[in-house]
């Protein structure tokens, strides 16, 4: 399967009844994704770009890109996935180094990374999985230093999470615990751990 997006006019810009379209920073845009399956094995890739034209005087200004790829594979009571990513904002340069947090697409820069995932039905009742994300912060900034911190130094940015899920008759418990590093890529940042148990039972 495949799928293909094109627009004159990617901004989001709309005036109010009798007023004037305002200019707007982003151009022509496009999308394009392909996914290839067969039997218990699939692949697939995306890829868009958006144009900036209504940049600054700062020529660090670039178009906006997001691209990524997958593969699944299943086997009995197995599933394991993989993905890799990037994501290039195209915002201007801001020597923003490590030391705030970073909001993925609206800050300068650009994001890489890969996740993968691994599930196992153990019978009809229970259920285990595992997944782990990492994405690597890179400010393009390669010249100076942010209040003595190299700017052009990656952050990672990781995610660990293990879910479990039984159910029984009328009754289901699920749980998870995940683990955050250096949220918001931000090196600073104290280490998040969260922990959740649920029960559900329906009548």
């Amino acid at each position: 399967t495949g799928g293909l997006d094109y627009s004159f006019q990617a901004g989001t810009d709309s005036p109010n009844d009798g007023a004037g379209v305002a200019r707007n920073d982003n151009g022509n845009a496009y999308g394009v994704g392909l996914t290839v399956a067969y039997d218990a094995l699939s692949v697939g890739a995306f890829v868009s770009e958006m144009e900036v034209v209504n940049p600054t005087a700062d020529t660090t200004v670039e178009d906006e890109m997001h691209a990524s790829w997958n593969v699944k594979y299943s086997a009995g009571p197995v599933s394991l996935g993989y993905s890799e990513f990037v994501v290039s904002s195209g915002k201007a340069k801001t020597s923003e180094g490590t030391t705030a947090a970073k909001t993925l697409g609206t800050s300068a820069g650009m994001w890489d990374g890969n996740m993968f995932s691994v599930a196992f039905n153990v019978n009809d009742d229970l259920s285990l999985s595992y997944s782990e994300m990492t994405s690597t912060y890179d400010s393009q900034e390669h010249n100076g230093t942010n209040g003595g911190v190299v700017s052009e130094l990656d952050v990672d940015e990781k995610h660990e999470s293990l879910q479990i899920a039984y159910s029984m008759g009328a009754m289901s418990v699920k749980a998870y615990t995940t683990e955050i590093t250096n949220p918001g890529n931000d090196e600073n940042a104290d280490t998040l751990n969260v922990n959740e148990i649920a029960l559900g039972l329906s009548f």
